[in-house]
């Protein structure tokens, strides 16, 4: 049986995500590609004062230059050693340097990870070799200037395949200060070639198929009908993907860009990519075709027939009514706005949704809000449902009345509801009075391993558009991947 994690869990993992996003993604800017190793000034001598042996590599540097380190910033065991060193500010607290040296025997996908958010491209990397190299401590390492958070910051990074390891060094401040180029010079890495060969690369893996599977959920029948995206749709971000639908066109919201897509019933086929001048999140339909678009600290938009219709500023996170008419500005607690369009403007009144603690998502139908979130007398993560002026109706939760895992989309069927359950990998149903009837998990049903259910979207026929990321059988990649579901 699946561990439900708690809320916070969700949160914490998002963060780390959030992070490692945030030193990479303004920035880097990767030496110019040419082939070869850059040349570089000749290295600044080392000081005889302290060296430090680990069982991946040796650091002499001089402590009169100022470096100092705490007993925790020192880790060393047969598969990962680590060290982060700072040159403190005299006087005061902070450091003018702060710089992390480690080196890791361990699968190649973080460092593929790297390679992404610090702005190389990982064909032209493995391929094309495209790249200058810059060598530190007897290793030829990529090398990216940008900044963390505010800060500047230089990283050189590599993979050395034969030992299995994966090579990475931050120096965050003033990184031009010479004691810098003096500490690296004292390095060197001792790396054994082992015979190792790292996993196929996502251009040479399988891509992710499924075949047609039935669930029964009390006396309902789920199916599922994978439905192949041509071309694939590679990705390194786990959560934040949505679908819209409209008639027989999809539209995917990837990595905060907006992709259209022809739907022919078995399959989404490709047909642009629709620039905008922003990244989001959220993304509605209303029925007149009308897409609106939103995100935190970005405007609010509406897109129609291949333009942008209008753009207000003002709401955090935002779905529309079906109607098109109003809607449900959020972010994460329980006081959001209900935003009506009248005459070209925004009128707004707070909606308070008073049984919710934190608020994860939102979304509205016909007749319902949504609204997804951990419950404010503790008893875990619900789903609340309200009438249209915000009265609760009832609320949604597990077989024995406690909280669900983490729904990320919920629509009222036929004979009750139905929600995707990201944290727990759980298509679920309630009859419409809100009993719970049970749950088919991802396996059985669509024949995936640990995906994450990104969102869905109602399609014409009545039955459900699901995506969600999964990582490829032989790890080469992480797809976003599509499903009709049918049967409730």
């Amino acid at each position: 049986m699946k561990t439900k994690f708690k809320l916070s869990c969700l949160f914490l993992a998002a963060l780390m995500l959030f992070s490692l996003t945030a030193c990479g993604k303004d920035n880097p800017e990767p030496s110019s590609t040419s082939e070869g190793t850059e040349q570089t000034k000749p290295p600044v001598e080392a000081g005889s004062g302290t060296t430090i042996h680990t069982n991946l590599w040796d650091l002499t540097y001089d402590e009169a230059d100022g470096w100092v380190y705490e007993e925790d910033d020192l880790h060393d065991d047969e598969t990962s050693s680590k060290i982060i060193l700072a040159l403190p500010k005299e006087g005061e607290d902070g450091s003018i340097v702060d710089a992390e040296i480690r080196v890791s025997v361990e699968d190649p996908y973080t460092f593929r990870d790297y390679l992404t958010s610090y702005g190389f491209d990982e064909y032209e990397y493995a391929v094309d070799q495209a790249y200058d190299l810059t060598p530190v401590g007897g290793i030829d390492c990529l090398k990216a200037e940008g900044n963390y958070w505010g800060s500047p910051c230089l990283r050189y990074m590599n993979r050395v395949e034969g030992a299995g390891a994966t090579v990475f060094m931050e120096i965050i401040g003033e990184y031009e200060d010479e004691r810098v180029d003096k500490l690296l010079s004292g390095l060197t890495i001792h790396l054994e070639d082992t015979g190792n060969e790292d996993g196929p690369w996502y251009w040479e893996g399988e891509p992710f198929s499924a075949q047609p599977r039935s669930v029964m959920v009390g006396t309902h029948t789920l199916s599922s009908q994978w439905l192949p995206i041509t071309d694939c749709i590679i990705t390194k971000e786990t959560f934040n993907h949505a679908a819209a639908v409209t008639g027989d066109q999809a539209y995917l919201l990837v990595d905060g860009e907006l992709k259209r897509f022809d739907y022919d019933g078995a399959s989404l086929n490709f047909a642009e990519d629709i620039v905008l001048d922003a990244e989001y999140e959220d993304i509605s339909a209303d029925t007149t075709g009308t897409l609106w678009l939103a995100n935190f600290m970005e405007p609010l938009i509406s897109w129609k027939d291949g333009a942008q219709t209008a753009s207000y500023e003002g709401p955090d996170h935002f779905t529309m009514h079906p109607s098109g008419t109003w809607g449900v500005s959020w972010f994460s607690g329980p006081e959001c706005e209900k935003i009506t369009l009248s005459g070209g403007a925004l009128k707004t009144e707070p909606m308070v949704f008073q049984e919710v603690d934190i608020l994860s998502h939102l979304l509205i139908d016909d007749s319902h809000i949504y609204v997804c979130g951990s419950a404010v007398d503790g008893s875990g993560h619900k789903v609340f449902v309200y009438d249209s002026n915000g009265a609760l109706q009832m609320t949604l939760a597990d077989s024995d009345g406690s909280g669900l895992g983490s729904i990320t989309f919920i629509t009222q069927t036929a004979n009750g509801y139905l929600a995707l359950d990201g944290n727990m990998r759980e298509v679920v149903l309630w009859t419409k009075d809100g009993t719970y009837l049970g749950e088919a998990d991802d396996g059985d049903l669509f024949g995936t391993d640990y995906p994450w259910f990104c969102g869905g979207a109602k399609l014409a026929d009545g039955s459900i558009l699901a995506i969600m990321t999964e990582d490829r059988a032989d790890e080469s990649a992480m797809e976003l991947v599509a499903f009709k579901l049918s049967g409730f």
